[in-house]
C-alpha cells in the first residue's frame, strides 16, 4: 500500500501533495484501528473456544474409560447321558438343543459327535450303525426323536408309574417327600405336554393315595368333603399332599428328630379299586 501511495504521489502536483498525504495517513490509521479491533475480536473468540475445549476435555477425563472389556463366562450346562428312559427324553433333548444343537459356532459333525457321546445303552445301539458325519446328523436326530420323543409313549410311561407307585412302608418325612416328588413330577410332566390329568383322576387318585399312610388318606377324605372336592381331582390332591409333606418335614425339624414314624401301614385297604374301574385307564400301545 505504501509503495502504491508513493507511485500515486509522483503523479500529483506539488500543491496537492500535502493534502493527499494527510488523507492517506488518515486512511492508514483507520485501517490499522480496524485490523487491531478485528484481531482483538478473534483473540477473544479463540480464548472462549479454548476454555470450552478445556472444560470438555476435563469432563471427559473425569469419566473413567476401561482399558479392556470384561467378558462374563457362563457356567457350562451339565448334560446327563441319555440311556433310553422315555420319561427323561424331553429334559435331555431340550438341554441338548439349547446348549449344542442351536449353537451356531459348532459344525454339524461336531454336534453329531457330541450327540453320540451322550448316548448310552439302547439309544447308543439304536444308531450304532450310522456313520458319524455331518450328512447323517439330521437322520440320527430323527431316529431318536421318533423312538423316544413319541408323545403317546411318554404319556403311557408316566401313567404306568402312577398306577404302580410303591406304597410307603416307613412313614418318615423323607419317605413321604420322596414319594410325593416322584408322583408330582410325573403329573407336571403330563400337564407340560398338554394332558388333562383330571381325566385320569378317577383311577390315579386312589392309586396315588394308597402309597401314603392311612392317616394321610383319612385327612384327604375329610378335606375333600369339607371343600366339596371331587374324589378324582388330581390337582387338588397334589396340593393337599404338598401341605401334608411340608407339615411332616417342619414337625420333624421342630422336634429335632431324625425320623418320624406314624402308622406305617400302607393305605391300600382304605381304597378298594374295582377291576372295572381299572380298565378305564388309558392304555396306549
Amino acid at each position: 500500500m505504501l509503495r502504491l501511495d508513493d507511485s500515486i504521489h509522483d503523479l500529483i502536483a506539488d500543491d496537492e501533495y500535502d493534502t493527499d498525504v494527510a488523507i492517506c495517513e488518515e486512511y492508514i490509521d483507520t485501517a490499522k484501528r480496524a485490523i487491531q479491533k478485528a484481531v482483538r475480536g478473534i483473540d477473544k473468540r479463540l480464548s472462549a473456544a479454548t476454555a470450552d475445549l478445556t472444560i470438555s476435555e476435563t469432563s471427559a477425563a473425569a469419566v473413567p474409560t476401561p482399558s479392556f472389556v470384561h467378558s462374563v463366562k457362563l457356567p457350562p450346562i451339565k448334560l446327563e447321558p441319555f440311556s433310553g428312559d422315555v420319561e427323561s427324553w424331553s429334559r435331555f433333548w431340550e438341554q441338548f438343543k439349547s446348549s449344542i444343537d442351536k449353537d451356531p459356532s459348532l459344525s454339524a459333525i461336531n454336534k453329531h459327535v457330541f450327540l453320540r457321546g451322550y448316548l448310552e445303552g439302547e439309544p447308543k445301539l439304536l444308531v450304532e450303525g450310522i456313520s458319524v458325519s455331518a450328512s447323517t446328523y439330521e437322520g440320527t436326530k430323527k431316529i431318536l426323536r421318533e423312538r423316544y420323543g413319541d408323545r403317546n409313549r411318554i404319556i403311557q410311561a408316566h401313567l404306568d408309574y402312577l398306577q404302580d407307585v410303591t406304597p410307603i412302608t416307613t412313614a418318615s418325612p423323607e419317605a413321604l417327600n420322596t414319594t410325593f416328588i416322584e408322583c408330582n413330577r410325573r403329573i407336571q410332566a403330563l400337564q407340560a405336554i398338554g394332558e388333562d390329568v383330571n381325566a385320569y383322576g378317577g383311577v390315579l387318585a386312589p392309586k396315588i393315595l394308597r402309597a401314603f399312610p392311612d392317616y394321610v388318606c383319612r385327612r384327604w377324605i375329610v378335606h375333600g368333603k369339607r371343600e366339596q372336592l371331587s374324589d378324582g381331582d388330581i390337582i387338588k390332591l397334589m396340593e393337599f399332599l404338598s401341605v401334608e409333606v411340608e407339615g411332616a418335614i417342619t414337625t420333624q425339624k421342630i422336634r429335632g428328630e431324625s425320623s418320624s414314624v406314624s402308622d406305617p401301614t400302607p393305605a391300600a385297604a382304605t381304597f378298594h379299586i374295582s377291576s372295572n374301574t381299572q380298565k378305564n385307564i388309558r392304555r396306549i400301545k
